[in-house]
């Protein structure tokens, strides 16, 4: 029996009280925090273009292992995006924000180590189901007869048992990060992917002097497989090595927020951890979809296009990743726990006024990028990657593959931001319904573009940028209903936001325009990097002088903070 002692304690812990955190409040310097987390990620994807550079140079464009560590890779990377930064870390942090402003600090505490506990046992769990799976699946899809392992099934098998226990470190982290952003700390968390790319950095060096920077290669035959495999081998245990680096980093931030510390194990944060993961299994669902069909897309890549189509188009997802990352996803990231906040507090025209706003200053450096990005693929490509035993044939799929996705680049960066909107008013269906019909329709359309038309790379993407349209088109529209529907009367919505969006794109144009003639004025050579150097700049100048000519609030507001930054600093 309970002790009344402890009855009491926990009847403590259940009933709101009085609280003196201003949740809201955590978060009122989101352009700082944008910017701050914007920072980190640039830095990261700098090291993340050397980190491929480096890969590219050791495995080239057609190594049938390189392709089964791409696809092995993503498997983990799955469930990362999942459970540590998808479905549990923001069902977490709605929890987490309303334990903090209904009972108090403490209690948040208690909430996020129940939550940890329990998380770490069914990580451990899945895991070992993973690697069970894994190691008993066969070689060839039954029926069809597709490899779904790929061309070397026994190297794909390997290096997916190695990646495996990824899983638990990076969920781990994940979850911490997003407890961390919910008490307005992103710097540890912001910083984690740059260490990972240090890492994996340090790694390529050592396989590059271990190894060879060039020699035989997979096609050569068994003694370049086996060199290959090894190499993979090097570069799967560094990038295990990293996970659980991210995870000891964020240690220090926990302790300076008041995570870190004793708390007790009352029945009622049980109860309520179960909560978070019950909750998030509808986010799961709705995130898998997307996660899903990424997965789908190297798998089919790995099994249907020729040798080196699965790390060809790996190449172009990291390539098109950069502007996303740089704005969209930084974005989202910041701006989710402040959505989250005013929902809470039932402000919801500030909410609308975020979300929008948000969507806007996302667009200003994701439009430009999309454009500039799709005018220069094959000189961005070739200066990137074209070296050691990556030849030409392997920038010309990876450019074509570049070039699909950038009309994916808007469309993405504004499906993970809807979704959030969505999550922080408390509806966790509608993106799920979404995310299932875009499941279906990205496997048909890439039954159809790589089986049926017999494309490459180009194929898989151009998949990838309709769905990713049709998904904006979807949630876009239900947004304002919720809204209103939560509000109980009309909420307007931000002015001028169409026309603001019009003046971005007609701006970008010119900024395509410029980057693509300043390179073909400069010789159009390809492998230069001063060339693009050169046209990057001009169409940077271009696209600035042009939102000056029309007036765009955003361009304003970069204009005033560097003005009060100079300003602070020569004080």
């Amino acid at each position: 029996m309970k002790t009344s002692s402890k009855i009491d304690a926990e009847s403590a812990a259940a009933r709101p009280g009085d609280s003196s955190v201003d949740v809201v409040g955590r978060h009122k310097r989101l352009v700082a925090r944008t910017a701050l987390i914007a920072g980190f990620t640039a830095l990261s994807r700098v090291l993340g273009f050397g980190r491929e550079a480096l890969t590219a140079a050791l495995f080239g464009d057609k190594s049938a292992i390189y392709d089964a560590f791409v696809t092995a890779w993503r498997i983990p990377n799955l469930f990362r995006r999942l459970l540590g930064e998808g479905a549990v870390s923001t069902s977490l942090q709605s929890a987490l924000t309303e334990a903090d402003s209904d009972r108090g600090e403490d209690d948040g505490r208690a909430l996020l180590w129940e939550t940890l506990r329990l998380a770490t046992w069914i990580l451990l769990g899945l895991t070992a189901v993973l690697m069970g799976g894994v190691a008993l699946m066969g070689d060839a899809m039954p029926l069809t007869g597709w490899r779904w392992l790929g061309e070397d099934a026994h190297a794909m098998r390997e290096l997916t048992l190695q990646s495996s226990p990824y899983v638990i470190a990076i969920c781990l982290a994940g979850l911490i990060s997003g407890a961390l952003a919910v008490r307005g700390k992103f710097a540890a968390t912001s910083a984690g992917p740059g260490v990972m790319n240090v890492v994996a950095i340090v790694t390529l060096v050592a396989i590059g002097l271990r190894f060879g920077w060039q020699g035989l290669a997979p096609e050569d035959g068994e003694a370049g497989r086996v060199r290959h495999l090894e190499m993979a081998r090097w570069f799967s245990w560094g990038l295990l090595a990293s996970g659980f680096v991210q995870l000891a980093m964020l240690v220090p931030e926990m302790r300076a927020t008041g995570l870190l510390g004793r708390t007790g194990r009352l029945a009622e944060h049980r109860r309520r951890a179960w909560g978070v993961l019950r909750t998030a299994v509808p986010l799961a669902l709705g995130a898998a979809v997307y996660q899903i069909n990424v997965l789908v897309d190297s798998f089919m890549a790995n099994n249907l296009l020729p040798t080196g189509g699965a790390s060809t188009y790996y190449y172009a997802n990291r390539i098109q990743q950069l502007p996303l990352a740089l704005v969209a996803t930084a974005a989202a990231s910041a701006v989710f726990p402040a959505m989250k906040a005013l929902a809470h507090k039932r402000e919801f025209g500030e909410l609308r006024k975020l979300h929008e706003q948000t969507h806007l200053a996302v667009m200003f450096v994701a439009l430009p990028a999309s454009v500039g990005l799709l005018v220069m693929a094959t000189p961005v490509t070739a200066v990137l990657l074209q070296r050691g035993e990556f030849g030409e044939q392997g920038v010309v799929r990876t450019a074509d593959a570049i070039r699909m996705l950038c009309i994916a680049l808007v469309p993405g960066g504004a499906v993970g931001l809807l979704s959030r909107a969505y999550y922080a008013l408390g509806d966790f269906k509608t993106p799920v319904r979404m995310s299932l019909i875009s499941l279906v329709l990205n496997v048909a359309l890439n039954w159809l573009f790589v089986v049926r038309f017999e494309l490459d790379t180009g194929g898989l993407a151009l998949a990838t940028a309709i769905v990713s349209w049709v998904s904006v088109a979807l949630l876009v529209g239900g947004l304002a209903r919720k809204i209103r529907a939560n509000a109980g009367n009309d909420v307007p919505g931000l002015p001028g936001f169409a026309s603001r969006m019009a003046k971005m794109f007609g701006a970008s144009l010119a900024c395509g325009a410029a980057a693509w003639g300043a390179h073909l004025a400069l010789g159009g050579e390809t492998r230069s990097w001063l060339a693009l150097a050169l046209a990057i700049v001009c169409g940077i100048v271009t696209y600035i002088v042009a939102v000056q000519l029309l007036g765009l609030p955003e361009w304003s507001a970069v204009r005033r903070k560097l003005a009060a930054r100079l300003a602070a600093r020569s004080r």
